[in-house]
């Protein structure tokens, strides 16, 4: 056998010997397999805590000293995270990714025809979508979190205005002379026009 399969399963061996057989340790507080094997009192190799003053009672009390660990620092998983990516010669092209608190993912035909969609999460921790198609016809979106116009208000009651209505600008006798001379002389040159033959043809 491969001499370093031999060992890892060593090292597991003897990892899991004292969960699995209850070897009590250097401080005596597990019970387990061995527990009967130790001599009466056998309390670890540490010496106790220093025992209470008179009056005060500890909040658990279990036979053994209480002792500090060290634990380890807690690492987090880091999330898992995926990405593509696919382009070719007729601009058709394809990408995304998708972890932590976002994805997206969008595509391009041969048309040219743009269709995408993608999340995140907001500051109340609502996860907001968005998809989009961008085409001839323009570019669209659909989305969780756009804004809703409120309802448009009923048809307000026509105003009543305060008094009669003004009457309109009448002409002064100039003016309407003025215009009667011009549309005289308007006609009279249509007329000339229409009879004189067109010399540019």
């Amino acid at each position: 056998m491969n001499p370093l399969t031999v060992l890892s399963l060593a090292a597991v061996a003897a990892c899991s010997c004292a969960q699995i057989l209850g070897y009590p340790g250097i401080y005596g507080a597990y019970p387990g397999l061995y527990s009967g094997l130790l001599p009466q009192g056998y309390k670890g190799l540490l010496p106790a805590a220093a025992p209470l003053p008179v009056g005060q009672v500890p909040l658990t009390y279990t036979g053994v000293a209480p002792v500090a660990y060290n634990a380890l620092p807690y690492a987090p998983v880091a999330p898992i995270q995926t990405q593509h990516h696919a382009q070719d010669e007729l601009g058709q092209y394809s990408f995304g990714y998708a972890g932590g608190l976002s994805a997206r993912s969008e595509t391009r035909d041969a048309f040219g025809v743009v269709r995408g969609s993608f999340n995140y999460v907001d500051s109340e921790g609502k996860v907001q979508t968005q998809h989009y198609v961008a085409d001839a016809l323009g570019f669209r979106v659909s989305a969780t979190n756009l804004p809703v116009a409120p309802d448009a208000p009923e048809a307000p009651a026509p105003l009543a205005l305060p008094g009669p209505l003004p009457e309109p600008v009448q002409d002064t006798p100039e003016v309407a002379a003025a215009k009667v001379a011009f549309k005289a002389a308007f006609d009279e040159a249509a007329t000339a026009a229409e009879a004189a033959p067109d010399a540019r043809k």
